[in-house]
């Protein structure tokens, strides 16, 4: 058997996989099942001696990705929540330099036409 075989194989099974469940190129499942096809020629290509992982040991890192991808799912719903107020912040924060340039420049009218009226 060449070296490029167990490859072929894999390969072959994953597209089957695909054609079964009608697994589209975006779907997440694939970016993990492509990232263990990585992690798995990379541990022949390396020739070590390390015993490959149980399917326990799998589903638990499984497990683990997807809660720490839902904390960060969340995170990132808080961040988008946060960045959409940004722009009513702005509006408001625009509308006060408007509201204190005409307020002194009232001021500044009405102090003009008293000192020229009682001073002048």
């Amino acid at each position: 058997m060449s070296s490029d075989d167990p490859k072929l194989v894999l390969k072959n099974a994953i597209l089957e996989w695909r054609k079964k469940y009608g697994v589209q190129d975006g779907d997440p499942m694939l970016a993990a099942v492509e990232l263990w096809e990585i992690y798995f020629s990379h541990v022949q290509l390396a020739g070590t001696q390390e015993r490959l992982p149980s399917f326990e040991e799998f589903r638990n890192t499984m497990e683990q990705c997807e809660r720490l991808s839902g904390d960060l799912a969340g995170r990132a719903a808080e961040i988008i929540q946060e960045l959409r107020a940004v722009p009513k912040i702005r509006t408001d924060l625009n509308r006060f330099p408007v509201f204190a340039l005409v307020f002194t420049a009232v001021l500044a009218l009405l102090a003009g036409i008293l000192i020229g009226r009682f001073v002048l």
